[in-house]
């Protein structure tokens, strides 16, 4: 089968590095995939996939001219099924794929609307979709809601980690408490000021408590202004874009994620995966990732003060101890091998119903 997968961008999102490992993690012998990627930000997940023996085709220009050169790529490269990752590729895929006679598959990742145009031709999309691939059951009923997405067609498939890549610290060190974690973009969504707002109350009440901020983007002079105001700039350390963020969460004690809206973060399994305890915004899937009180806590969205309390609490060694094993334990049901079958098993399923 020759496959052919469509994404935006290749920069470092989660839903990029899921897309590096369902390639990674393909069989070769049934499958062949190809990536066509809408623009030239592939970093650092481009060169990942090229490296894993799968070809890269860099489409640019304006709207219609990606249209065509993604029709004329799908035709020249013999691709027999289509699956397009996130709402715009899912909008390329659907106008390029029209008429070719290819089964087309579409994805949503996130709880988010898109703008008039881009929603507008994501409903067309799905609607001609043979399948609808979302990460969480939260994902799939928005979709649905909002979209109108078909609800026969939506499969659920959720994220893989890599658990050999993330683990925890070994022995005795695993027993240091290291600071506290977040990593994500520094935009709106991540909510990095309720980070802050936390932080501050934690410090007030845990004299050694210390923070990390993993990640860019357009806000960090307006949050590294905002640490400074609340007077733990000495306790907060903006590390910037890490292409070792499974070294940077062995080091840490807990992830905090203050995000407003999610899809199903694969941060949160990463962390929970590196023997992270986690504490989390009620947002997208994170309940069917976390057993709240088990192996980390679900907050209210802008509840800064549920942060400070759970984190008291898992700041107790044994506490945390506990609530790290068993969410390494969780993190261990969402292999890699667990995603890239289902994905397969799609695949093929959806090829038979087209021949």
């Amino acid at each position: 089968m020759r496959l052919g997968l469509i994404i935006g961008q290749l920069t470092a999102g989660g839903a990029e590095g899921q897309l590096w490992l369902l390639c990674r993690g393909l069989d070769r012998a049934a499958i062949s995939p190809i990536v066509y990627c809408l623009s030239e930000q592939t970093e650092p997940n481009g060169p990942l996939i090229e490296a894993a023996g799968v070809p890269l085709r860099i489409i640019t220009g304006d709207r219609l001219t990606r249209v065509r050169k993604l029709r004329q790529w799908l035709q020249s490269d013999r691709i027999d099924v289509v699956h397009a990752w996130l709402f715009i590729a899912n909008a390329y895929a659907w106008a390029a794929n029209r008429g070719g006679g290819r089964p087309l598959l579409t994805s949503a990742r996130n709880c988010k609307r898109q703008g008039r145009v881009l929603d507008w031709l994501n409903r067309r999309a799905f609607a001609a979709s043979h399948a609808i691939v979302t990460n969480s059951l939260q994902v799939a009923e928005y979709i649905e809601r909002e979209y109108g997405a078909p609800r026969r067609r939506i499969r659920i498939i959720p994220n893989g980690i890599d658990t050999e890549r993330f683990h925890p610290r070994d022995g005795e060190a695993a027993e240091v408490a290291g600071p506290i974690v977040a990593a994500g973009r520094l935009v709106e969504q991540k909510n990095h000021a309720l980070f802050l707002r936390a932080a501050a109350g934690l410090a007030r009440l845990v004299p050694q408590a210390q923070f990390v901020i993993a990640g860019d983007g357009p806000l960090r002079s307006a949050l590294e202004e905002q640490a400074r105001q609340l007077g733990i700039a000495d306790r907060v350390r903006f590390a910037g874009e890490r292409r070792d963020i499974d070294t940077l969460l062995r080091a840490g004690s807990i992830l905090w994620l203050t995000s407003r809206w999610e899809g199903m973060p694969n941060i949160v399994l990463e962390a929970m995966a590196s023997g992270l305890p986690v504490i989390t915004t009620d947002v997208g899937g994170v309940r069917e990732l976390i057993r709240s009180g088990v192996d980390g806590f679900v907050v209210q969205e802008g509840d800064a003060g549920a942060f400070v309390r759970h984190s008291q609490e898992l700041l107790q060694p044994a506490t945390r101890q506990l609530f790290a094993a068993a969410a390494r334990a969780r993190a261990e049901e969402f292999s890699t091998a667990r995603m890239v079958s289902a994905l397969s098993q799609l695949y093929d399923k959806t090829l038979g119903r087209n021949h």
